[in-house]
C-alpha cells in the first residue's frame, strides 16, 4: 500500500506539503491565497490518486493541519487571517473526505526540533530531512511556512506508520 501525507501550516505565510511513504515531496506550495485555489490543490491531488474513494485502499491520503492558536503579541488581524485559513483547510479536506488530524505545534515538533522562539530550527530540520525542498527565497530568506508544512506532513507519516490502517480512519485531535 502506498500512502500520501498532507501537511498544512494555515498561517498567512503558511504552506501545504504533500509527501509519500519514502519522504519524497510530491507538492510544496505557499498558501494559495483563497479557498478556491486551496480546493484546487486538493482536487488535483485526488485526480492524481483516483483510487482514493474506491474502497480498495491500495493507497491512502491522510492529512494534518497545525492547530490554530493565538500567540502572545500576535495582532487581531493576524489571528483572524490564521483562523480563517485554518477553517478553509478543514472545510476543503472534509469536502474531499480526507481524514485529518489537528496536532499542536508541540506535538509535531517533538523529537524533530527543539523549543525555540524563531523559525530557524524548523528550517534547519526541514532542510536536513528534505534536502531538495525549496525552503529559501531568491534573496535567501527562509520560507518557514514551507518548512513547517513539510514537518507536519512528516509527523502525519510517522504517526500513521505506527498505527494499522482502518477501513474508515477517524479524525483525531492531538
Amino acid at each position: 500500500m502506498s500512502n500520501v501525507y498532507i501537511g498544512i501550516d494555515p498561517g498567512k505565510s503558511g504552506a501545504v506539503a504533500v509527501i509519500n511513504n519514502n519522504q519524497n515531496i510530491l507538492l510544496l506550495e505557499d498558501w494559495p491565497g483563497n479557498e478556491i485555489a486551496a480546493a484546487s490543490i486538493i482536487r488535483d491531488l485526488i485526480k492524481a490518486y483516483p483510487d482514493h474513494h474506491s474502497g480498495t485502499y491500495e493507497y491512502s491520503i491522510k492529512a494534518a493541519i497545525e492547530r490554530s492558536q493565538s500567540m502572545p503579541g500576535q495582532g487581531v488581524r493576524s489571528m483572524f487571517v490564521f483562523g480563517t485559513n485554518y477553517g478553509i483547510w478543514q472545510g476543503v479536506l472534509a469536502a474531499f473526505q480526507i481524514p485529518f488530524i489537528i496536532p499542536t505545534p508541540q506535538a509535531w515538533q517533538k523529537g524533530v526540533i527543539s523549543k525555540a522562539k524563531d523559525k530557524k530550527p524548523a528550517l534547519a530540520a526541514a532542510s536536513r530531512m528534505f534536502p531538495l525542498a525549496e525552503l529559501y527565497g531568491p534573496r535567501g530568506g527562509g520560507k518557514d511556512g514551507r518548512a513547517d508544512a513539510l514537518l507536519i506532513a512528516d509527523f502525519c507519516r510517522r504517526l500513521n506508520s505506527r498505527q494499522p490502517d482502518k477501513a474508515k480512519p477517524e479524525r483525531v485531535e492531538r
